[in-house]
This record gives structure tokens, C-alpha cells and sequence, in this order.
């Protein structure tokens, strides 16, 4: 297996992540340095593709695309303007994100998300009555309310977690 060196702008999002003081985002930061990938960031396609999203709507626009273009529902964080942000995309099976919510032309310069299946996703959506306004699977309001902190705790079930992206590097899985 090759092993990846993570680039600047990965390492950048790993710390982020790892440190990150926002209680709501404590627990999701958990389970993505737990579970997650780093993906490959790429503009938007030309063609080829579902139409883009509201750029407000990450979460619902990435099931979506998920659903209809074959590839991974991704739930994690990217650094916009410095700033970290809990994010949804879609993921190829080559490890290439497909961001229906980032500004056209443009990529974040990192992500590091948990790549789910689709089908698992739309469950979560039902079983937590989601479906209308869907703010992802690691939300902490959905978590407490909804889910009573299953996947904070325990993780995304390994039935429904998506071989995809590169693992993270030895050091930063603690």
C-alpha cells in the first residue's frame, strides 16, 4: 500500500480538526478523525454530473448527488478562509470529491470527511424524521435530540461506512 503524505493544507486540517474548541463540533471531530478520509479536492465537472445546490445546503445536495451519480454521501470538515467548517459532499469511487455546494470553479483545499452509503444515510434520514431539513448525520443537535448520540458514540455503523479516500496518516488517529 502507498502511503500518502498529507499536504499542507490537509496537515492545516487535521490540527484544525483535532483541536477544535467548538463544543457542537467536539463529538462529530471525534468520529472523523476516528473514521475519516482525506479526499482529493476538484472543481465542480463540467459536465457528466447531477446539477450543483444551494451552496447553504451541503448536507441535503450531497445525498443527493450521492444518490444519483453512484458515489459516496462524505460528512466531515473543510477550512474555508481559515475557518473550520463541518461539510457534506459527494465522493467518486477514485477518492475525487464532487462539492455540489462550493462556489463553481473552485475546491476547498482539503477535505477530511467519513465516506457513507447513500442508502445508510437515507435511513438515518427516517428514522430521525430529517428528511425535510437534513443537517447531516453527525450534527450534535440531531445526535442529542434525535439519535440519542449513537453514532457520536459508537460511530457510523461499519456496514454502512464506504471504502473510499486515503486513511489518515498513523499520527493523527489518536
Amino acid at each position: 500500500m502507498l502511503l500518502h503524505t498529507p499536504t499542507r493544507a490537509e496537515r492545516n486540517l487535521i490540527a484544525a480538526v483535532r483541536t477544535t474548541s467548538d463544543p457542537d463540533e467536539r463529538a462529530a471531530a471525534r468520529v472523523v478523525l476516528a473514521q475519516g478520509r482525506l479526499f482529493t479536492p476538484s472543481p465542480w465537472p463540467a459536465a457528466g454530473v447531477p446539477r450543483r445546490g444551494a451552496p447553504t445546503r451541503c448536507f441535503a445536495n450531497a445525498l443527493r448527488v450521492a444518490q444519483r451519480a453512484g458515489g459516496a454521501y462524505v460528512e466531515g470538515f473543510v477550512l474555508a478562509s481559515g475557518s473550520l467548517r463541518r461539510h457534506a459532499w459527494c465522493a467518486r469511487a477514485d477518492g475525487v470529491v464532487l462539492d455540489p455546494a462550493w462556489p463553481r470553479g473552485e475546491a476547498a483545499p482539503a477535505y477530511l470527511g467519513v465516506p457513507m452509503a447513500p442508502w445508510f444515510v437515507d435511513a438515518f434520514q427516517q428514522r430521525t424524521l430529517t428528511k425535510t431539513r437534513f443537517v447531516g448525520v453527525l450534527d450534535a443537535r440531531v445526535q442529542a435530540e434525535r439519535d440519542a448520540g449513537r453514532i457520536h458514540c459508537g460511530g457510523v455503523p461499519a456496514a454502512a461506512l464506504l471504502d473510499l479516500g486515503t486513511p489518515l496518516p498513523l499520527a493523527t488517529e489518536s
